[in-house]
């Protein structure tokens, strides 16, 4: 049995998050002894991980920024009763993934899941926090990147390019799959009718995320037709943040067409109610909501951003990142073809992410990449 420790922030709702999940689920429990633990409380998917038999689920309840002495304290409490032979960080945790993973002589595998924090910006500590990763990556045992896009992002930022090996991103495609009932019900509590179309957004309210963008197409569209709808899906943002966007609404006239409808449980539910789904991010590596809306066969549009062009798949669905007009243009062209050829597309979708980016095959990848490192030595 391989003993193996993920250290994450948190598992509130997230594309990270869902990943670890579908990993540790999935992973081969007769080689692996796996226990999760969590910096801040947070119950979303909580439950879900307590369900899976053989797994240790520990919070350290971090109070804030400066919680770190009786942090350290609890974290080092929970290394020492496990006894880890790889720590493994996911989302947010590389530093002390680093730090605990020496002093108790494991294999740590560090995680390049978002963009690089920009050294220009920002405050002093995550400047700081931005070189110590940067020096900790010469002397870790990996570095996982989910996009090739990431990967030399973070070289160019002075990572160690020969610790670096890329796993892309993995869908639960059983969990994510067409099922249209289950949309039209949603469909109908939001108030849409059989007759009118929904176009989504899907994330949390992040300016990385550029709204903007989605509501700039919005409104050359609503231009046009008037059977349109679009809905919001996310949460996590700032009062402020989201009061920008209202603003943004409410300026381009399109109020009366926009759903808030904030952080839903039921994803697959919400993929299913649209009938275009669309990324407009400048800044990701892989987009979740991306593969997960192409899993329920939904014919979705992104912006050339991280990894997106080689998850979508197909060249014809990809705009520039800002470009309002190209993502409103591909928006018209699916909505003037047929119902049956809309399906095609989103059927091509599926089969793509059927072939390349599955959980199961993340799975793999990962449980070989932990094996080769304690064949090592």
């Amino acid at each position: 049995m391989i003993r193996l420790l993920f250290l994450t922030r948190s598992l509130e709702a997230g594309g990270a998050e869902a990943q670890l999940i579908e990993l540790i689920e999935r992973l081969d429990k007769s080689r692996f002894e796996v226990a999760v633990v969590t910096f801040y409380a947070g119950v979303r998917h909580w439950g879900r991980i307590q369900a899976i038999s053989g797994v240790r689920l520990y919070s350290l309840d971090k109070k804030g920024r400066w919680d770190i002495v009786g942090f350290f304290l609890r974290l080092h409490k929970v290394f020492r009763e496990m006894r880890p032979q790889i720590v493994c960080a996911y989302n947010g945790a590389n530093e002390v993934t680093f730090v605990l993973g020496k002093l108790f002589r494991a294999k740590t595998v560090l995680s390049i899941r978002s963009t690089f924090w920009d050294t220009g910006g920002g405050d002093w500590l995550h400047t700081m926090m931005g070189m110590l990763s940067a020096y900790f990556s010469y002397y870790c045992s990996l570095i996982v990147a989910i996009s090739e896009t990431m990967r030399r992002e973070y070289v160019r930022k002075g990572y160690c390019e020969k610790k670096i090996t890329v796993i892309p991103i993995g869908f639960d495609t059983n969990y994510y799959a067409p099922k249209r009932e289950l949309g039209s019900i949603l469909r109908t509590e939001w108030g849409i009718a059989p007759s009118q179309f929904l176009i989504g957004h899907i994330g949390r309210l992040d300016p990385r995320k550029d709204h903007k963008t989605f509501v700039r197409a919005a409104a050359l569209l609503s231009k046009e037709r008037g059977d349109v709808c679009f809905v919001y899906v996310g949460g996590r943002g700032t009062p402020c943040y989201r009061a920008y966007l209202e603003v943004l609404v409410s300026e381009a006239g399109l109020q009366d067409k926009f759903i808030w409808a904030g952080v839903q449980s039921d994803m697959p539910a919400v993929y299913n109610a649209l009938d275009i789904s669309a990324v407009t991010s400048f800044s990701e590596g892989g987009p979740n909501t991306l593969g997960e809306a192409m899993c329920c066969e939904v014919p979705t549009v992104t912006t050339d951003v991280g990894d997106a062009a080689s998850l979508r798949g197909d060249p014809r669905w990809i705009v520039a990142v800002g470009d309002a007009e190209g993502m409103a243009e591909r928006w018209r062209t699916l909505l003037v073809i047929s119902s049956e050829a809309r399906a095609e597309i989103g059927r091509a979708s599926r089969q793509h992410i059927l072939s390349h980016y599955t959980s199961v095959q993340l799975t793999r990848r990962m449980e070989a990449v932990f094996e080769s490192l304690l064949s090592e030595g």
